[in-house]
């Protein structure tokens, strides 16, 4: 198992997760996301793209967001043979880099996450309860979508994770209810996707509300 650090964007340098900033150049590696959603990217994100789907995040759940400016080193969650990086070791790192009075940690990355040697995707992840999660564009932008919609389907992905980390379960697709928190492991697919929404259902929302105190 690799050492878990942060790499500094500006120059490289590995940087113990306590770190506030880098200690090559001084340059900010993590931000204070005290009440906020914080975002941290495994590896580069197109700027319209992160842009796009933090908007969305922040407007549906009332909450500001940081985008931390540092990445998490890629080493840990590698997995050789794999059809993608590690689904539970990037979520342990963004769980590790969580802090007190963070509401939600969310990781963010253009590869494949995968929770085995033989999946071929997840669209995210998260445990029950857990205050992070992970989003994974790689399986959502295979159909070379707009950036529109693919901002869209992440942002509706992460709304959904976010939501486990709130306690919440899955709706069956046969309940018929308008919920973000519909959805099967079996059966999804980007179809299913597009055509479900990035809202809670009165239920879900109550939960929510209560998790954040509202």
């Amino acid at each position: 198992m690799q050492t878990d650090s942060n790499l500094c964007p500006e120059c490289g340098t590995r940087s113990p997760l306590k770190s506030r900033l880098c200690p090559a150049c001084s340059n900010p590696v993590a931000l204070d996301a005290n009440g906020s959603i914080e975002f941290w990217r495994l590896g580069e994100i197109r700027q319209a793209v992160l842009n796009g789907i933090t908007r969305i995040v922040s407007t549906s759940l009332h909450l500001p967001v940081v985008v931390q400016p540092s990445f998490p080193d890629p080493r840990p969650s590698r997995r050789a043979g794999w059809n993608g990086v590690s689904a539970t070791a990037f979520l342990n790192q963004i769980d590790r880099r969580s802090r007190r009075g963070t509401a939600f940690s969310v990781g963010l990355t253009e590869e494949n996450i995968v929770p085995g040697a033989y999946w071929n995707y997840l669209f995210g992840y998260a445990y029950l309860g857990m205050p992070s999660c992970v989003v994974s564009l790689h399986e959502m932008s295979s159909d070379d979508p707009a950036t529109s919609l693919l901002v869209k389907r992440a942002a509706t992905i992460a709304i959904h994770e976010i939501g486990h980390n709130c306690g919440l379960d899955h709706h069956g697709y046969d309940e018929g209810i308008a919920c973000v928190m519909t959805a099967d492991t079996e059966l999804d697919c980007l179809e299913r996707l597009d055509k479900g929404t990035h809202r809670f259902c009165r239920a879900c929302q109550h939960v929510v509300d209560r998790r954040l105190k509202r």
